[in-house]
Formats: structure tokens, C-alpha cells, sequence
């Protein structure tokens, strides 16, 4: 049936003649609350297409709405177009609606549009019944009053849209959508206001007549329910201009663009890129640093560090960043600033002019309620910094060990709390009353360094009145203290930031960190590191087998006292295959040597004129006498086709009566069961850590004592080099190290892994030509992916 009312029957009608002019009859679907009004319809308009809506599943009982999800459900399954879009009855959509979609479907694979509606208000004293004359005065006489109310989307019906049961015609459901799709999908969102005419026709209230407020119309109490309830607060950034894409201009001619949305909230980037614990790193980024910005970009993508925001202090930067997909933001105000902190004298009025702008940016992610990480783009990120700081305190800082009374403000953590929102604001007045003497230049008057007056010293001293944490200085160095002093180094840690703060300028930094093979990327491109070999189920279906190899030259007793250690372990009535592997002497050997090997092989025999003395009698035995010297490089690296995991051991060595059901638990644990599994562990060592190979040469250290837990049992920790005592390889690792290691050229010394100034380094000088040390090539390949092995702290076989 019509509208009861004529002139909402008018504006019903001038709505549906505008549609018809963009696209034929039967492509548009009007939906209706019952069927009588759709047969009314069908009279009018033979070819269109009309659902009613099922009242017992789609309309709420109490409210006596439809549901917008019901809707939605119903047009994507009637849709016979590539792309859907969704208006209200009373709005009239000008034929630059048409040229804009078809733009940017040219452009975008992918695309969800919004645009603002121009109210036109339409009287009941006057005649709209002629369609082309009301969307022509419309076009002349209406105006966008508000940008909080959506009634306009497309979106390809490829696209997966979810929609809530929202009621139909009361607010909320547009704003939670528009949420979703900024928050939660890598969807294009555009903001089509500027390239298109959506009118409103908006009927005048009558004298004295107040308008409905959104949140007393019926269901609205609904709607605002379900919203919080499935969001919290997330649809508040669901409003147009938050939209990161702004299409302007008519794209009829051919003559609109594309532009950055540079008023779109910090807090969309905060909510896509903060961490459950809403932390949040913050680093700022200028055009005078970009081979720094692609290291550092490189960095994160290798460790897999998402939880961030890059700072543009110049548009140049947000635009080659924004090109890549980087998360980087810029205020519209930053974005006209001609000038970059690059190119401005440190400490200089314009300097800290930036440095405010940074100083503002982040109280705002405090006020928001997000606890920030502010760091300095020359810092190196190794790993994740969330995982190492004190999340219990309000500021947490990196010292410098060369500094002992100043605090490095680059690299800070502040936590939104009072205490932190407090004491920022503190650093913002002490930066503001900074910028008043730099303008009056009472600074050079008393002749005081560029450095008196930054932000740093404002930190400093803001930090003698409140509480704070110092981070670990041997995972947090300074420049000074991890490339100069070796501080982490001697410790045998690997450092989770480095902060290359010591040097000053681009090229010495660059120079610093290649030399130190910690350059990723000076460009957009990223080489990321291998992530090991992936869990393979099937590779794992059948029970673990273990099978021993044992190393063996001219150390008889040596070797017996092994394989009577071996005999008396418990094997859990498990059959476990043993390799002895006998190497020959070299024709360099003295008649000594080979009179011990003698002996060697009238007791393991030699498979041909000798019969073994030895008994195995815990499964299969096999005994290989090699027809020319190898030397021990040529024995671990024997070719083998065996899938079971395998145990190295050298003929100096003896075993525990239950090194067999510690190595099958842990062999269990960490290979065998999925959800532990690291791809970058090649295996365990049944040693413990006798040396810190990270130590610099002509300085050595105790031996690291054992260290229990607050059980009292030893600590096993992943050791990122390699322990040949009692060395444990999973199958797919050690073949990948045996295929790559037939196209390396073992005379090349600078092909072994030889970073400068190690103890590792002097050994590998001194005996890579004995073929005595074969370790290095295994660091060598595995160096960037693989944390190498599981080892024990404590000292037993």
C-alpha cells in the first residue's frame, strides 16, 4: 500500500525515480515490512524487485523492527550485480553516485564507500511531484549538517559484510559497521562525500515541532545495548571522517583523485595496532633518516613485531610509508610544516617546535588509554620488547652505562595510569617553557649547550620526582656498551634493542651496523629471515625412534667406557639402532697413532678379516671402518638416508644410565608435539654451557655455574649456538644441513661463520684446515633462522 501520508509517499517515490536513472528496474530490491506493500509497488513498477520481510524471523517481538542483518542477508542472496548498495527510502542519489562507484571499482579490488548525506528540507506546502525538478533544487538547496548519520554504503558482494541484528531505522548499526570494517578488515574504506550527491530529503517539522533525538526513538535503547555489547566502545570511531581514503572531485569527467584522510583519529591506529595489553611502540620517523625507517621496518617484520606506529614528522615520509602499508600517521597541521627535524639545528626553536608535536602525540595515546614504548628509529629490535619490560610501573627507561646520573629518552616506556598521564604532562610544560626561552633567547644568552634545552632534559628532570624502572642494561645496551664494551656479549646474551645512539650521522650508523651484519634493509625491499622447517604431521605420526651414532678413531679405552655406559642404560625395552663410525688414520699418522687404532679395530673388528668383540643388545648394530681418513668433519657429516631422530656422540663421552628417557620426554616435548614445536630448533645438547663463545678474544670467563628453578631442578634454556656433546638432530634439520653443506667450499675460510673479535672466531682460524672443527659450518647455515639447541645449565653428563 502507499505511504498514508502524500508526501512521504512523494518522497518514497522521487527516491525510487532517482535510483532508476543509475541502473535498471530489476536490479533494484526494495524491501518492505509486509507484502501488501510490495504488491502496491509491483503495480507502479513492473520490473522491480521487492521482499517483504518474514515477520516471525525477521522482525524483533517487543520493538515490532526489522533486523538489519535480515536484510542484509536477504539482498546478498538476491543480488544479481557485482556490487551492492545499501540506501534508506528517502534518499536521492544523483548520477554522480553511478560515475564514483565505477571509479573506484577501476581502482580497488576491494572497496567498502560511505558518503555524508546533504539534507533537503522538503515542505508540505509545496509540490515535489515532479522528480527531476526536486533532485535539481535539491542539488542547489541542501547542505551536510552532520557527519555522524550514514546513509549510503557499497561494497563489492563478493566482500564477507557480517552485520549485526541491529533494528532497522535507529542509530548505532552504521557507526558499529563502519567500525568494523577500520578495525577489523584490510577493506578499503572511502570516503565518497566530496565526489557525490546523496540528498536527504528531510521533511520539515511542523511549528513548534521538535525533532526526534536518535536516542528516543523506539529500539534505540536496543541498539545501544547490542553495539556495547559485541564492541565496548570500538563504534565511536565509526563516523565518516574517520574513513583513511577521501575520493573529491567528478568522476564523471574523469577528473576526481584520491587523497589521505590526515584527520582521521590516532585512535584507529591505536585499536588495529596495539597489543591485548594495549601497549603500543610509537617511533618517530623524517625524511632525513629513511635508510634507518627501512632497517628498522625490516627488523620488526623478521621478529614479527606488529604493536606499532610510525610518527611522520614530514609528509614526504607519511607518503612513502603509506605506499607500503605502513601504519604511519601525521597530523594535517604536521603535514603543511614545510621544514623536518632533519634539517633543523639540534636544539634550534624549530627543532623543539617537532619535538613537541612528538611530546603532544603521545599524551594523546596516554589520554586514550594506551600504554606507549617511544623509541628512536636507530634503535635495532631483535625481538619483542613487550615480552621484557615491567608492566607493574608507571615509567620504565634505558640507562646509559657511560652516563650514570642521565636517563636515555630514547627509549621510554610510560603506562596510562595517573601517575604517567601526570608525569608526561610535566615533560610537555617543561618542553612548553623551553620553546618561551628559545623564543627570547635567554638560552644563548647564558650560553648553555644545544642540549640543555631539549626534551631530553626535561624527562631527566622530571624523573627525580617520580617513581621508575631502569631497564636490564645487558638486554637494553646503548651503542657504547654493546658494540664497544661487549657488555651483553660477555654475558652470552643476546640483546633484545640495541640503540645505536652513540655515533652521530646517517652514514656512520649505516657503516656501523653493516659491519656488524645488523643493516636488513636500507629500502622498501626486506629479505625476511627463514622461520626453520614447518611441523609436518604425517613426518611424526608413528612413534619417535632414536637411533645412536658413536664417533670412534684410536681411543680405545675411551671408546669401551662409552659403550659399557650405553650397554646399562634403560632403553624402556625400546629397540634403538647404534652406528659406531671408525675413522682411518691419515698418512701423516705416526706409527703410534696407528697402533692404537690397531687396537681399535681388534676389538670393534673391521667388518672383513676381524669379528667384533662387541655385543649390542638393544637392536640393530652397524660397523664402519672407513677406507681413508675423514677426520671428524667427514664423520658427522656422513650422508645418510635415516628418518629417526639421531644422537651424536664422540668417543670421549659417557652417558647416564637415563640419558635415553630424559632424551625421549624432551624429544616428545618439543619435536613430537605440535604445539610446542619450534621450527627454528634443530635439537638438544646433552652438555651443559661451558663457555660463553660470545666472549671477546684474550678475556675469558668463569664457566657459568648450575642454575635451578624453585623446584631445584636445572634450567634448560634454547642455546643459539651449537653443543657437540651428546648432539641431538631432528631429521629434517640435520638433512638440510648435510644438502647445503656438498655446495660450500670448505677451503674458504671466510666462508665460516667468523664475526670479528669472538673466541669462536680464534678457534676457527686455528684449525679450520685439520678438518678438527666442522661446528662452525653449522653456524654458519643456521646462524640467521635457528635457535640450534635445548640446553642444560647444570653440570652432568
Amino acid at each position: 500500500m502507499p505511504n498514508v501520508d502524500p508526501i512521504q509517499h512523494q518522497i518514497q517515490t522521487n527516491a525510487i525515480w532517482s535510483w532508476s536513472q543509475l541502473l535498471p528496474m530489476e536490479n533494484i530490491l526494495l524491501f518492505f515490512d509486509d507484502e501488501k506493500s510490495c504488491s502496491f509497488m509491483r503495480t507502479l513498477y513492473q520490473e522491480i524487485s521487492c521482499q517483504s520481510l518474514p515477520l516471525s524471523k525477521c522482525f524483533h517481538s517487543t520493538y515490532h523492527r526489522p533486523y538489519m542483518n535480515c536484510v542484509f542477508d536477504l539482498a546478498q542472496q538476491r543480488i544479481k550485480t557485482s556490487i551492492l548498495v545499501f540506501a534508506n527510502g528517502d534518499i536521492i542519489l544523483h548520477h554522480s553516485v553511478y560515475h564514483t562507484i565505477s571509479f573506484v571499482n577501476t581502482h580497488f579490488r576491494e572497496f567498502f564507500l560511505v558518503g555524508c548525506r546533504r539534507d533537503y528540507v522538503v515542505s508540505r506546502s509545496l509540490n515535489y511531484s515532479n522528480p527531476a525538478n526536486t533532485l535539481q533544487d535539491a542539488l542547489n538547496n541542501s547542505q551536510i549538517t552532520s557527519t555522524a548519520d550514514i546513509d549510503f554504503i557499497a561494497f563489492k558482494t563478493d566482500t564477507p559484510i557480517y552485520m549485526a541484528p541491529f533494528l532497522v531505522g535507529v542509530y548505532r548499526w552504521d557507526n558499529w559497521l563502519l567500525s568494523e570494517m577500520l578495525l577489523r578488515t584490510n577493506i578499503t574504506v572511502i570516503d565518497v562525500t566530496q565526489s557525490t550527491f546523496i540528498i536527504h530529503q528531510k521533511l520539515k517539522e511542523l511549528d513548534g515541532q521538535k525533532p526526534l533525538h536518535h536516542s528516543s526513538r523506539i529500539g534505540a535503547a536496543y541498539n545501544d545495548e547490542l553495539t556495547k555489547n559485541i564492541s565496548g566502545t570500538d563504534y565511536k570511531v565509526g563516523f565518516i571522517n574517520n574513513a583513511p581514503q577521501i575520493l573529491s572531485g567528478d568522476c564523471q569527467k574523469n577528473q576526481c583523485e584520491f587523497k589521505e584522510n590526515l584527520l582521521q583519529s590516532e585512535v584507529i591506529l591505536l585499536k588495529q595496532r596495539a597489543n591485548t595489553q594495549k601497549y603500543i611502540a610509537v617511533l618517530t620517523i623524517n625524511r632525513g633518516h629513511i635508510p634507518l625507517v627501512w632497517n628498522w621496518v625490516c627488523w620488526a617484520k623478521r621478529i614479527g613485531f606488529q604493536n606499532y606506529i610510525l610518527l611522520a614528522e614530514d609528509f614526504e615520509v607519511y607518503k612513502i610509508l603509506r605506499v607500503v602499508n605502513q601504519p604511519v600517521f601525521i597530523s594535517l597541521k604536521q603535514s603543511l610544516n614545510i621544514s623536518s627535524k632533519s634539517e633543523a639545528k639540534y636544539g634550534s626553536y624549530d627543532f623543539q617546535i617537532i619535538m613537541m608535536y612528538r611530546l603532544e602525540f603521545l599524551m594523546r595515546v596516554l589520554r586514550a588509554g594506551y600504554h606507549f614504548l617511544n623509541a628512536d628509529i636507530d634503535t635495532i629490535w631483535l625481538s619483542n620488547p613487550f615480552d621484557s619490560i615491567s608492566q607493574n610501573l608507571s615509567i620504565t627507561i634505558q640507562g646509559q652505562m657511560h652516563k650514570k646520573m642521565k636517563m636515555n629518552r630514547g627509549f621510554i616506556i610510560v603506562h596510562a595510569t595517573p601517575q604517567g598521564r601526570h608525569f608526561w604532562q610535566n615533560v610537555i610544560k617543561c618542553q612548553s617553557q623551553i620553546l618561551v626561552k628559545l623564543q627570547e633567547q635567554q638560552y644563548y644568552k647564558n650560553k648553555l649547550s644545544a642540549s640543555a634545552f631539549t626534551e631530553q632534559e626535561c624527562i631527566n628532570d622530571c624523573l627525580k620526582y617520580t617513581k621508575f624502572k631502569l631497564l636490564d642494561p645487558y638486554l637494553f645496551p646503548d651503542e657504547l656498551s654493546f658494540f664497544d664494551q661487549h657488555r651483553s656479549q660477555s654475558r652470552g646474551l643476546v640483546p633484545v634493542v640495541i640503540h645505536e645512539n652513540w655515533l652521530a650521522g646517517l652514514e656512520s650508523k649505516i657503516k656501523r651496523l653493516r659491519s656488524w651484519n645488523l643493516l636488513a634493509s636500507t629500502n622498501s625491499s626486506c629479505d625476511s629471515l627463514e622461520n626453520g622447517i614447518p611441523y609436518s604431521l604425517p613426518d611424526r605420526a608413528t612413534p619417535v625412534r632414536i637411533r645412536i651414532r658413536v664417533l670412534a678413531y684410536n681411543r680405545l679405552q675411551s671408546l669401551k667406557r662409552l659403550l659399557n655406559s650405553l650397554q646399562l642404560a634403560n632403553y624402556s625395552s625400546d629397540s634403538v639402532a647404534l652406528d659406531i663410525s671408525i675413522d682411518r688414520p691419515s698418512s701423516k699418522a705416526s706409527e703410534a697413532e696407528k697402533n692404537r687404532w690397531k687396537q681399535v679395530i681388534a676389538y670393534m673388528g673391521d667388518g672383513e678379516q676381524h669379528p667384533s668383540k662387541f655385543r649390542w643388545s638393544h637392536g640393530p648394530l652397524s660397523i664402519t671402518v672407513h677406507k681413508k681418513h675423514v677426520g671428524l668433519f667427514g664423520q658427522w657429516t656422513l650422508a645418510n638416508d635415516h628418518q629417526e631422530v639421531q644422537l651424536f656422540l664422540e668417543d670421549d663421552i659417557e652417558v647416564s644410565p637415563h640419558f635415553y628417557i630424559f632424551l625421549k620426554r624432551v624429544i616428545d616435548f618439543y619435536y613430537m608435539n605440535q604445539s610446542n614445536y619450534d621450527s627454528r630448533m634443530f635439537g638438544l645438547s646433552l652438555q651443559h654451557q661451558h663457555t660463553v663463545l660470545g666472549q671477546r678474544t684474550g678475556f675469558r670467563i668463569r664457566s657459568i655455574d648450575k642454575e635451578l628453578n624453585e623446584t631445584g631442578a636445572p634450567v634448560f634454556f634454547k642455546y643459539q649456538l651449537l653443543g657437540t656433546w651428546g648432539a641431538v638432530f631432528f631429521p629434517e634439520h640435520w638433512y638440510a644441513f648435510l644438502k647445503w653443506i656438498t655446495t660450500v667450499k670448505l677451503d674458504d675460510m671466510q666462508a665460516g661463520c667468523t664475526p670479528s673479535g669472538l673466541v669462536s672466531t680464534q678457534w676457527w682460524m686455528e684449525r679450520y684446515r685439520t678438518g678438527r672443527i666442522w661446528e662452525t659450518w653449522f653456524i654458519r647455515l643456521h646462524k640467521p633462522p635457528w635457535i640450534p639447541a635445548l640446553m642444560c645449565t647444570c653440570k652432568t653428563s
